[in-house]
Formats: C-alpha cells, structure tokens, sequence
C-alpha cells in the first residue's frame, strides 16, 4: 500500500523533472496521434523509441494543466489495485482533467481504472512497450474505448532533422548504418545498441 501523500509527492516530483526535460526533436508522429473524447490514447514502442518524448510534446503543445505519472518509479513500487483509489483521490483533488500515463500496465487491475476515468470525463493517454501493450489484451480490457498508435524510431527526415545535414547520399547511407534509435544516434555509443537489441 502507498499512502496518498506519497502518491502525491511522487506527482509532484515527476512533474517537475518532466517539464524540465529537453523537448528533442519534434516528432512527425505528433501530428497523427489519435484523440477522442471517452478514448483513451495509448502509445505503444519499441523501448527507448521515444514514446515520453512525444508524450512530453503533446503535453507541451495542447495541455497547460495536466497529471504526469511515470509508474516505473521506484517511489511506487508495491503499487497495487488498491492503491488506484488513493491515486483517483488525488486526481479528484488537483481539479485537473487531462492524464499522462507512463507504463501503467505494470500494476495489475490498471485498465478498470482506465475505464473509469473515462466514464468520468477524463483524458487520458497511455504509453507502453509493445510487449506489454499487446492489441489482443487491449481489446479485451478495453473494449470499444482505446486509440492506439505505435511509435517507431526516428524516420529519415527525423535523423537528418536531428543531425542538422543535408538531405543528400551520404545522409541516407549514414542513417542506413545507424538506424534511427534516438539514444544511439545522440550518442554514437555502440553499446547502447547492443543492449537495447539484447534487452529487447
């Protein structure tokens, strides 16, 4: 169990350091993301595609007030089905409408929850990995009530973007042999492919 004003502190913490954190490059993605009223918006990625940096940009771009909680915090491990209760108190509390939600299919029960903040009028977006956000389990628990949109790693025009060159030979050869992974190609660092291909 996690008591509210832990719940709230985590919030509170987390949305500090999101506002804080680098826009990055704007994604071609943030111009199709499904939105609807009573839907939920659901996010899905390879990891590390950049699916928060979007969810940051939307955030930026059409939403002043908004609840941002990243689950995969150390602060709300042993987070349960019972804990959601106390999370909708402080939900109801912050008088705010529009929710961000990161990797909440971790804690079991979440898509009942889900569906009541819907019936309530809330909107909420969801990002997961592919592997946890599976269609066929969405469509069980959330049924008639979810938009999703799978995110892929930087496209061409994203890499050059991001690299500030020329759209030329050597560009498509370069982006050919580093793919488009965001954390790779800022860094350069082979390893951080190699375990991501590995973890994944």
């Amino acid at each position: 169990m996690i008591r509210q004003d832990e719940i709230a502190l985590v919030i509170n913490s987390q949305r500090e350091s999101f506002q804080h954190q680098d826009y990055g490059v704007k994604r071609d993605a943030l111009a199709s993301i499904p939105i609807a009223d009573s839907f939920a918006t659901i996010i899905t990625g390879i990891r590390r595609c950049g699916k928060s940096t979007l969810m940051l940009q939307l955030l930026r771009r059409d939403y002043k007030e908004a609840i941002y909680l990243n689950f995969d915090d150390i602060r709300l491990s042993g987070f349960d089905t019972g804990d959601f209760n106390r999370l909708h108190k402080e939900i109801e509390r912050s008088n705010i409408k529009v929710l961000f939600f990161d990797e909440i299919q971790i804690v079991t029960g979440w898509e009942t929850f889900i569906n009541q903040l819907l019936r309530e009028g809330y909107k909420v977006f969801i990002t997961g990995s592919n592997a946890s956000m599976l269609s066929s389990e969405l469509g069980t628990h959330l049924t008639g009530r979810h938009l999703s949109m799978e995110l892929f790693p930087f496209s061409y025009s994203e890499f050059i973007g991001l690299r500030n060159i020329d759209n030329n030979h050597q560009a498509v050869m370069s982006y050919l042999k580093t793919g488009g992974i965001p954390e790779y190609i800022k860094s350069g660092l082979p390893v951080i492919l190699n375990t991501l291909v590995d973890d994944i």
